[in-house]
């Protein structure tokens, strides 16, 4: 036993598709059924296959899936990444085709495979013992969990999708030729009603052991976030849509706009907020900084639903400061459009708008913001008194959790390297590779100071895929948009802000209360800050289909071309940056972007499915 749970825990740390074994032969193998599902052993062996095509969503580089460099709170440098294409408006069926394909759709559909294949076959032999009983009967329900997340992991993408239910066909072959992908409404009822059916047999909990395997949690909030993405304007009512067919002539797109969607994800996450399981990381006897750090430090801590437990090499190297010794690449950079999104200390918003496409900031006079000048201050994630420029000083904790500027030090367990420097010339500043930031800033929301990142102890992570916080933030947003008076969305609200350490919203913003398009302004921004950098701002803002506003346009940063950072000098003057990921010029979102194309593989292959909008 302690060798399989050892294997488990193995393959869930460093998940990578397409094991070499013979657990990967077709499943139409009859030797399969008699090699494994007779056996204790190879039948859990066959489920850790089933889980091992979700895709490692803990890279924020992009080099497997992340996102965040084709959102607003990030850019990044490196090159041959998705992103450099997408947000220059170049991606298409053709330049679709990369390994962001296999991780957005054939990995995910061979993942649907396994476990359908997995369900038929698990009941095929005789149970020995009332455990062994209680063992299929989860195991059967973690791979009904994985089918259905697997296909809300490719709807988020492209929407409606080839809807498979229990039919095992291989993906990858001419199998599906006739067959064409089913409206979004069906597509949705029958995921959600596979979650209800898992979350019924699956464990309330896991222990240290089983870190990573599905819950009954996992199940209802991957259901609450797909109904929440489905009550929102991409999938509600979205008339940029309205033509989509599918080869029998049905709507692949709801055009009647529904509130009873809201209603649905609003109850969605309060059955999970009624399960009193999660709850914020909110301890008194600490500082809000120390809680904020805590949540995404601690490993499988009471706010986290469902994780990716792996090793964080990749969520770590790729933004620590390049060039402080050892291997660190330091090209994760958040947006200045990030940086100006967090609240003051005092809970006001520094920066209400721009003007001249994001050059000059509307600074909101109430908020004790200023750009100007610099001055000795202590920065909580460093413990260090520097001279600092007054635009980071007295901002929210979540902000010292999440934003690292130039010209501070950077501590890795009992080691320091002084004066991080970000400026062409600077020890991590433009050179002739590609591991730089792109606008003079790093993400700090998963990097532990008590490891020596400076020589390479990168340390293991519980990578939040589903946490309380954002279930909270769902079940406020779905709230307002059908009952905007209602009490619970104040007290949710404020939970998260009372953790992040600033005040009620209804304290610094009082005419927000219940006015249900202020509210939904605020609820947007609270959502940007604090989940920032866990891959669903992109989701976030195309779902809301604000991205021609919030993804259009030119990025600002610090002026990293500047040779030096000296205080009011040119690097501190919010400047375009000139490149991401080897690409120069502006972001350009155009609407057919809302979705992704489905690949011109696919359409060669898959003869009758219907290509999404404007490809």
């Amino acid at each position: 036993m302690k060798k399989i749970k050892s294997l488990i825990i193995l393959a869930l740390l460093f998940i990578l598709p397409g094991c070499d074994s013979y657990l990967d032969r077709q499943p139409d193998d009859p030797l399969n059924v008699d090699n494994i599902f007779l056996k204790y052993e190879t039948t859990l062996q066959y489920l850790v296959n089933v889980y091992s095509w979700l895709p490692d969503e803990s890279d924020p580089s992009g080099q497997v899936l992340s996102v965040a460099g084709s959102s607003d709170e990030c850019s990044v440098s490196f090159t041959s990444r998705f992103f450099g294409l997408y947000n220059r408006n170049m991606i298409s069926p053709e330049t679709s085709n990369s390994a962001f394909r296999s991780y957005t759709y054939i990995n995910l559909y061979t993942g649907i495979r396994e476990a359908t294949y997995f369900m038929q076959n698990l009941y095929k032999y005789p149970e020995k013992n009332t455990e062994d009983i209680t063992n299929k009967k989860i195991w059967y329900a973690e791979a009904r969990f994985l089918r259905a997340y697997y296909y809300f992991l490719i709807m988020r993408f492209y929407g409606p999708v080839i809807l498979l239910r229990d039919e095992i066909v291989d993906f990858k072959s001419d199998d599906l030729a006739d067959r064409d992908r089913a409206p979004w409404d069906e597509c949705v009822n029958w995921v959600t009603d596979e979650l209800d059916a898992a979350a019924a047999d699956l464990p309330i909990t896991q222990n240290s052991t089983w870190w990573g395997r599905a819950t009954q949690g996992a199940a209802m909030a991957v259901k609450a976030r797909l109904l929440l993405y489905s009550a929102r304007p991409l999938f509600n009512g979205n008339s940029l849509y309205k033509n989509m067919n599918n080869k029998d002539g049905e709507a692949l797109f709801p055009q009647n706009k529904e509130a009873s969607k809201w209603q649905q994800a609003a109850k969605a996450s309060k059955d999970i907020i009624d399960l009193n399981r999660y709850s914020l990381i909110n301890n008194d006897k600490v500082t809000p900084f120390e809680n904020i750090r805590n949540v995404f430090i601690t490993r499988y801590n009471s706010e986290m639903i469902y994780t990716s437990e792996r090793s964080a090499y990749k969520a770590r190297v790729a933004t620590t400061p390049s060039n402080i010794g050892g291997t660190s690449y330091g090209g994760v950079a958040p947006t200045q459009k990030l940086v100006d999104a967090f609240a003051m200390d005092n809970g006001r918003y520094p920066i209400t708008g721009y003007t001249n496409s994001g050059a000059n900031p509307v600074i909101d006079p109430q908020s004790d913001y200023t750009e100007s000048g610099f001055s000795n201050f202590t920065n909580p994630f460093f413990n260090k008194t520097l001279n600092t420029f007054k635009m980071y000083q007295n901002r929210e904790p979540r902000f010292y959790a999440n934003i690292f500027w130039s010209g501070q030090s950077w501590i890795a367990e009992n080691k320091t390297v002084d004066n991080i420097q970000f400026y062409t010339g600077g020890v991590s500043g433009p050179s002739n590779t590609q591991n730089y930031s792109p606008t003079g800033y790093l993400p700090l929301k998963f990097i532990d100071t008590r490891l020596n990142t400076i020589d390479g102890q990168w340390g293991n992570i519980s990578h939040p895929l589903f946490r309380y916080g954002e279930v909270l933030l769902n079940y406020v947003e779905a709230l307002n948009e059908y009952d905007p008076d209602n009490g619970d969305i104040l007290k949710y609200w404020n939970e998260i802000r009372q953790r992040a350490g600033v005040p009620n919203i209804e304290e610094v913003y009082p005419e927000v209360v219940g006015n249900q398009d202020l509210q939904r302004e605020y609820i947007r921004r609270e959502r940007q800050v604090e989940l920032c950098f866990e891959n669903l701002r992109y989701f976030d803002t195309r779902t809301w289909m604000t991205s021609e506003k919030d993804d259009d346009g030119p990025v600002y940063g610090m002026n990293i071309s500047h040779t030096n950072h000296d205080p009011d000098g040119a690097f501190w003057r919010r400047t375009v940056i000139p490149s991401e990921g080897g690409y120069p010029g502006v972001r350009i979102f155009a609407k057919k972007k809302y979705l992704l194309p489905i690949n011109q593989g696919e359409l060669d292959r898959v003869k009758n499915i219907t290509q999404n909008y404007g490809y």
